[in-house]
């Protein structure tokens, strides 16, 4: 039975009101006034229907309802001030402090029933449509606890080693959001190389993040026998070239027609005795090569295609000589595209600030590197993902044999001046 709470200083009213109502069919609780009134809310939850005098002495009619009404009061009551003030501005004044309807105290019977059953309707909508909320807003806490332990496992799985033999690494991993598209790594292929590599998945969000972690998978695979990074040759484990690499991964996740998801990456594989890198830039922006010796940065890349998008597609890599204390810097675009004012940060003042930077410890360096662009920027947040990785050759150890590398190059290197 629907409950309506009548307010009346005038207990004749109050009687005659009643009587009426619950002949209609309502349940009807009586209050001889605003603060008895709210006594009545208080200890009944259930009620959210008021039909309440205007004039009163103490608490007014406007004054419950502005009260009721109020951003500080805990539920939603749906208020209708009855009064024998039928003038316009009274109207307007009774609106004006929130009620829902205002009515004649001369109405006809019929008439006010119909009002009340208009105002159960729209009663029963809004706690429809509070219902739906909730259930949205418990929806959403799950998916956002789920999406917190999906940032967690990334962060898992991202590197826990920043050494290995002759090099030295320091990374920084920013999402924009709970999960993102970027990932980063790298790993000891045999005794001699280290491949390292930085992808960016398209877009962002539970897709790109599930794409970054299966193409982080793929790479981690290593000596097994659908391994894209190593080959067995004759019973030998022979090392993929960057560009072979890539090439498995663009045809391992060809976008479809449901699927638009595509990256772009560097993946890169050096010897740490000869200090030779053989690296592939795939719709990626071009790594920095900081030369120790000349305190100098310089971009060097490729015009590849990025992977996914199409098939078919041939990828060219490039070999460099690193000199020992040499360093190679593999970041995401949204490090270089940071914004201020319309204006970009560039991949030539992350070279200027890659260069000022060189006396501070490797392990710190890539943290200054986002640190200046927060800086620039004038903001701590960024827009899209930011990953950094930075790696330092320390030179070949004292008396080892060099080695061979054991990778196919099929292109020459591209220099971004």
């Amino acid at each position: 039975m629907k409950k309506i709470l009548l307010v009346d200083d005038s207990r004749t009213v109050l009687l005659f009101m009643r009587s009426v109502l619950e002949k209609r069919g309502y349940q009807v609780i009586t209050a001889n006034g605003g603060q008895a009134a709210l006594e009545i809310l208080a200890e009944s939850q259930d009620i959210q229907f008021v039909l309440s005098d205007w004039m009163m002495p103490g608490m007014s009619g406007i004054e419950l309802c502005r009260t009721l009404k109020s951003c500080d009061y805990h539920r939603y009551i749906f208020f209708v001030l009855l009064s024998s003030k039928n003038d316009q501005e009274s109207i307007i004044n009774g609106i004006d402090a929130g009620a829902d309807d205002f009515v004649d105290k001369k109405t006809a019977v019929d008439e006010l029933d119909a009002r009340i059953r208009a105002g159960f309707r729209t009663l029963g909508l809004h706690n429809e449509l509070t219902e739906k909320n909730d259930r949205l807003d418990e929806a959403y806490e799950t998916i956002k606890r789920d999406l917190d332990s999906a940032g967690d496992l990334i962060r898992h799985i991202l590197p826990k080693v920043h050494s290995l033999p002759r090099v030295e690494l320091s990374y920084v991993s920013i999402p924009s959001a709970q999960i993102g598209g970027d990932m980063l790594g790298y790993m000891q292929l045999d005794s001699n190389h280290i491949a390292f590599y930085l992808f960016d998945v398209a877009g962002h969000g539970v897709s790109s993040a599930l794409m970054s972690f299966s193409v982080q998978q793929s790479l981690m695979v290593g000596n097994a026998p659908n391994s894209i990074v190593q080959r067995d040759n004759a019973g030998e484990m022979e090392i993929c070239s960057p560009e072979e690499v890539v090439e498995s991964l663009n045809k391992n996740y060809q976008s479809g027609s449901d699927n638009m998801l595509y990256f772009t990456m560097i993946y890169a594989v050096l010897n740490t005795q000869t200090g030779l890198m053989s690296f592939c830039c795939a719709g990626h922006p071009p790594l920095v090569w900081y030369h120790s010796k000349q305190g100098a940065a310089e971009l060097i890349g490729h015009d590849n295609f990025v992977v996914g998008a199409f098939d078919d597609v041939e990828y060219q890599s490039s070999i460099v000589q690193l000199e020992p204390g040499d360093k190679v810097w593999f970041y995401s675009d949204g490090l270089t595209e940071a914004e201020n004012n319309a204006q970009q940060f560039s991949e030539a003042a992350l070279c200027n600030t890659i260069e000022n930077l060189n006396d501070y410890p490797m392990h710190q360096q890539t943290e200054l590197v986002v640190k200046a662009v927060k800086d620039w920027q004038n903001s701590e947040s960024f827009d899209d993902d930011v990953s950094v990785l930075a790696a330092e050759w320390k030179g070949p150890i004292e008396g080892a044999e060099k080695c061979d590398m054991r990778l196919v190059n099929r292109a020459t290197a591209q220099f971004f001046k």
